[in-house]
């Protein structure tokens, strides 16, 4: 893929910067914070524009058609769409993985696909059927009939999932070696999400076992050893801690030197992103600029998710705030 000049995005990034008013930002969000219920959050984002005023459509439907009009504005706008395609891979590999599942057990999996994948949702389970992969991205589809298999010797549906993982980063780390800044923050999302597997399973104490289904559902492309995050598996926490303290990554697991709860390593995986990804595109214009508004806009819609839920079990705002992740904008 070609490799273009910052000043080729002129035009896509003062487009994208024009929409960034329109994102449910900090402000929008500490509305949706203060409101009585789930009922009222849709209402104020019906005022966003995010939904319709009738309550026609489902909350999953409003977010969904929110982050699909991000991707299409993209898409739409960029010199080089193709680029950023790779940030709809996830959904891709989600459709994949309950699919196959789905087909295991001889139902439909139509209910639990997203449509905004590079592969159409009405196609997953046709193509699946036929064995005709070659519309999924390339480690993806050789990855299906892996995790088949491993389904099929171990009876776990986890391995359906690592399989598919896995591949899914490949394909992501193939299309963002495009762009140095893509390929920083993708490094960045597999180093976050091999720690927190780590600190899930050490916390689990599944001793050698834990250690061989870490080994296996590491992902692939990033900046820490997968040796010495199974070592610290195997060592304990303290390992774990050393590793990432010369790295970007040293505040991360304790605060004031006590581990964080997991819920609270979660979230600040997510933050530590976030700073990224708004530090690299505060550029005037180029990739980072497009390629963050994306990443944005995932972010917002999955504080919204939060929000809704705990909204639905009657959290208090001083509650939810310690759950919310940082703000693109």
């Amino acid at each position: 893929m070609k490799k273009r000049q910052p000043t080729e995005y002129a035009y896509a990034s003062a487009r994208i910067r024009a929409l960034e008013n329109r994102m449910v930002g900090r402000e929008r969000m500490e509305r949706l914070l203060e409101s009585r219920d789930g009922d009222e959050v849709m209402e104020r984002l019906a005022e966003y524009g995010l939904a319709p005023r009738e309550g026609a459509e489902t909350r999953e439907a409003v977010l969904s058609s929110a982050l699909r009009a991000a991707y299409d504005e993209v898409e739409a706008s960029a010199p080089d769409p193709a680029l950023f395609r790779f940030f709809r891979y996830p959904y891709d590999c989600n459709n994949l993985k309950a699919a196959v599942k789905c087909a295991v057990r001889g139902i439909s999996a139509s209910d639990l696909l997203f449509d905004f994948g590079t592969v159409p949702a009405d196609e997953v389970e046709p193509l699946l059927r036929e064995g005709k992969l070659h519309k999924f991205p390339p480690a993806m589809a050789a990855a299906v009939p892996v995790a088949r298999e491993l389904y099929d010797k171990t009876g776990d549906p986890r391995r359906i999932d690592t399989a598919l993982d896995r591949a899914c980063f490949e394909d992501m780390l193939a299309v963002a070696r495009g762009d140095d800044t893509l390929s920083s923050w993708l490094r960045a999302r597999v180093d976050l999400t091999n720690i927190l597997m780590t600190v899930r399973i050490l916390r689990m104490n599944l001793g050698e076992t834990g250690v061989g289904f870490l080994a296996e559902s590491l992902l692939p492309g990033g900046t820490l050893p997968a040796e010495a995050l199974t070592a610290s598996c195997r060592e304990g926490e303290e390992r774990l801690w050393a590793l990432v303290q010369s790295t970007v990554y040293h505040g991360l697991l304790r605060v004031e030197g006590d581990p964080r709860p997991l819920s609270a390593l979660e979230r600040a995986a997510d933050d530590l992103y976030m700073e990224q990804v708004r530090r690299d595109a505060k550029t005037p214009f180029g990739v980072p600029v497009v390629a963050g508004y994306l990443v944005g806009w995932e972010m917002a819609v999955k504080n919204i998710r939060i929000i809704l839920a705990a909204k639905d079990a009657g959290l208090s705002p001083s509650v939810l705030r310690e759950r919310i992740r940082l703000s693109y904008v």
